[in-house]
């Protein structure tokens, strides 16, 4: 390679690109330095005049709070730079004066971590260089490091004020004074009541500094520690996590007196991921986790709210499963629990008319993805592919909806809703709840969504199995009276053979919904009647949910399609008939 100084004329100079850091000591920050550059050739010596901040002292790590404190700056100055002025900014406290290179600087009253910059320059050349320092704490060595919610409520108060204020009220931001009120608080507690509960060492957070800024379930607990996203003083939003995942709330809400995330794992929704419909992206809106938190958040005063059961504006999400956040919303206590809502749930419309629940309490959340979808308008003139209702009829059940009644003579008494009148419905059954006993008797949630029959004693006492909840009478004329479950799964085995009896072709294993939607293997008859017998099996809850309803359905569908009822059966007319004596 040709050195420079052996070619005999030079006309143009490379210009090196010179990238430095500020020495600073250990845990200060650096901000980007501004400097202005000038070229001079020399003799095949190339010079760049810059002013650099070595460093800026303080003579403690941590300062005592509401202190005076001595600050001194060192400097590198090119030759041509002229006389300097330097001008000294902090993110708390106030200076006795803002030039000179010592000045005293008041710390903040309030502990925490605060930068001081000094920018240096002779009005042509700039050098800009900054630290941080501790206030009744260290200065964090790690990167990021936690701010606390109140760095964080300097933008979003103002920008997210729903947010920024809902989250204010909830437990969450008083989860550390409810702790020292609750009577039993100890130190093990502390991690999951304070911010950086996961202690890693040296990024700020109550493990390493146990200060009141820290104190409550914040921000940073779950979108992580704040400060390369605002790094600069222009918010990165990708330096900062937003997640659906339920993992993050488990963090937490596991064990003994919190099994929140233990139950849900063992629940269906804890693995609806699992579901074949997440590869359809129109059912996402019920069986994802991001897509129903969105949903749910959206217009819900129509079939479908907006429209639509996608999962509209969350291609940034990966796929979640229904979890924490899909059902509650950790910035609003608007509704009890912080549910996402509890808006009035709009049935699939049948004959024109779309019914609309406005009973069921807290439960109307469930019923918002647990509704039939499909009505017999949809399928009987001329079948369907998927006959029948969707797979979750539970809220058309509970409310005495979407059977199709014409296979019932004109003027009959259908009976109306009956554990939808319960408080809260869905919820009051399907998440009994037991406070912490002891070990061996640990805290219920209800987040398995599983029935216990505990939650039926406050209306109907003591019952060891759901089998032993009994029928008035004998519905299905086998001649004996027995438990509901039985009677109404009789009552299904009869009308299925009765569909088949009738010539319902089920034969090469297409099965009996196969068979319904085809309208070269079922009558316009057997559809009516074959509707209800899918309604009826895809709620699940062998009549529990409505118990009148679903007996009265499952009858005149079977007399419709045989003309009679089987003998000695009890024909069920009117409301609270099937399990009156219960």
């Amino acid at each position: 390679m040709l050195k420079i100084n052996q070619i005999s004329k030079i006309v143009t100079v490379l210009l090196l690109a010179i990238a430095f850091s500020l020495l600073l000591f250990s845990g200060c920050t650096d901000e980007k330095e501004v400097v202005k550059t000038e070229t001079v050739v020399k003799k095949d010596t190339v010079y760049v005049s810059i002013i650099a901040v070595d460093a800026i002292n303080v003579d403690m790590d941590s300062v005592t709070q509401g202190l005076p404190i001595q600050l001194t700056i060192q400097i590198t100055k090119g030759s041509q730079v002229g006389d300097v002025t330097i001008n000294w900014f902090a993110t708390g406290g106030h200076f006795d004066s803002e030039s000179g290179d010592t000045v005293t600087w008041t710390s903040p009253d309030d502990p925490g971590v605060y930068t001081v910059t000094a920018h240096v320059t002779d009005g042509q050349y700039i050098g800009i260089g900054s630290r941080m320092v501790g206030v009744g704490m260290y200065v964090p060595t790690t990167t990021p490091y936690y701010l606390g919610a109140d760095a964080c409520g300097g933008c979003h108060a103002q920008r997210d004020p729903d947010i920024w204020n809902g989250w204010s009220n909830t437990l969450h931001a008083h989860a550390w004074e409810n702790l020292q009120n609750s009577g039993h608080a100890r130190e093990s507690c502390n991690h999951c009541h304070t911010v950086d509960f996961n202690e890693t060492p040296g990024n700020s957070g109550f493990d390493d500094a146990p200060i009141e800024k820290f104190v409550n379930v914040q921000c940073e607990n779950c979108h992580g520690a704040g400060s390369a996203h605002i790094a600069g003083g222009n918010p990165d939003p990708t330096k900062i996590s937003i997640s659906y995942e339920a993992t993050l709330c488990g963090n937490c809400h596991t064990g003994d007196r919190y099994p929140q995330y233990d139950e849900w794992q063992l629940s269906l929704h804890g693995n609806s991921l699992e579901n074949h419909a997440v590869g359809i992206s129109s059912c996402l809106g019920c069986h994802e986790g991001v897509g129903g938190a969105i949903r749910l958040e959206g217009d819900l005063s129509s079939f479908y709210g907006s429209g639509s059961v996608g999962r509209p504006d969350t291609s940034e999400f990966a796929l979640a499963d229904i979890g924490c956040a899909t059902c509650h919303d950790p910035h609003s206590v608007d509704n009890e629990h912080q549910l996402r809502t509890v808006a009035d749930v709009v049935l699939v419309p049948t004959g024109g008319v779309s019914p609309v629940i406005s009973d069921g309490g807290l439960g109307k959340l469930c019923m918002q993805c647990h509704h039939a979808r499909e009505s017999a308008d949809d399928n009987i003139p001329e079948g369907a592919s998927h006959f029948g209702t969707h797979h979750s009829t539970q809220a058309d059940v509970l409310a005495a909806e979407t059977g199709y009644k014409d296979v019932a003579p004109a003027g009959f008494n259908w009976a109306g809703p009956s554990h939808l009148l319960i408080e809260n419905s869905c919820i009051t059954c399907h998440m009994y709840s037991r406070e912490y006993i002891s070990a061996t008797e640990p805290k219920i949630s209800g987040h398995t969504f599983e029935p216990k029959v505990e939650a039926c004693a406050r209306c109907h006492g003591t019952i060891n199995d759901f089998e032993d909840i009994p029928a008035s009478a004998d519905f299905d004329g086998d001649g004996v009276v027995e438990g509901l479950e039985l009677e109404v799964d009789g009552l299904v085995d009869l009308l299925t053979e009765a569909l088949v009896a009738d010539g319902l072709d089920t034969t090469g294993g297409v099965g009996l919904e196969g068979a319904l939607g085809d309208t070269l293997r079922s009558t316009y008859t057997q559809r009516e009647a074959g509707f209800n017998l899918v309604m009826i099996e895809s709620d699940g809850s062998h009549g529990f949910h409505n118990p009148d309803y679903v007996v009265q359905l499952l009858q005149q569908s079977l007399q419709y399609i045989t003309g009679q009822l089987p003998p000695n059966a009890v024909v069920v007319k009117n409301d609270n008939e099937v399990v009156s004596n219960w």
